[in-house]
């Protein structure tokens, strides 16, 4: 998102379905369409490939001209405007399934990886989208994305079991990335 505020959704006071998810259960669910990048984030990737390509699982470390699609898409919800996708690819897990190329056999995101033995402070060369997630930056708002949950089970980053917190207390990590510094949500929407 372009600076300036953005205007919290009333999604993030809704009841969580649970508690934030483990890897180990979800097993990188949000991963599986991979996600769109910031044009200059893409660049900063890139510019760090030497850096990522050991953690990476799949058979795109290689060759970096394949971690991220053509397609471009525009838009005020990243800071250059215009999002790259990552590229796609079978996950390194044995599984069958797809994820993005950046997702690890042991569903961690390599780009976490690297920024970690870097010693980069979060989100460090995680997209963003991805750091936030499962709260979105959309068209101005900061939102609970349940689009992504209703086609993919489980891409929610909740655990089952009752809960009484909102959206906006089991993630308030994620959400504090989206607010300006020192900004906080209100108790009510």
């Amino acid at each position: 998102m372009s600076s300036g505020t953005a205007r919290p959704d009333p999604s993030l006071w809704r009841t969580a379905r649970g508690e934030r998810c483990t890897l180990d259960g979800c097993r990188g669910a949000c991963c599986v369409n991979g996600i769109w990048v910031d044009l200059r984030h893409v660049q900063r990737i890139l510019d760090n490939a030497t850096q990522v390509r050991p953690f990476m699982a799949t058979a795109y470390a290689d060759d970096e001209d394949r971690w991220f699609g053509d397609e471009t898409l525009e838009t005020a919800d990243f800071p250059s405007g215009i999002g790259l996708p990552t590229a796609v690819a079978p996950r390194a897990d044995g599984s069958g399934r797809q994820g993005c190329v950046f997702v690890r056999a042991d569903h961690k995101c390599s780009l976490q990886m690297a920024s970690e033995a870097q010693g980069l402070p979060f989100p460090g060369l995680k997209p963003f989208d991805c750091a936030t997630y499962p709260i979105l930056r959309s068209d101005g708002a900061i939102q609970v994305d349940y689009e992504s949950a209703r086609h993919h089970p489980g891409a929610d980053c909740q655990q089952g079991g009752p809960t009484q917190r909102r959206m906006r207390d089991v993630f308030a990590e994620e959400i504090a990335l989206c607010l300006p510094p020192g900004a906080m949500l209100p108790d009510e929407p």
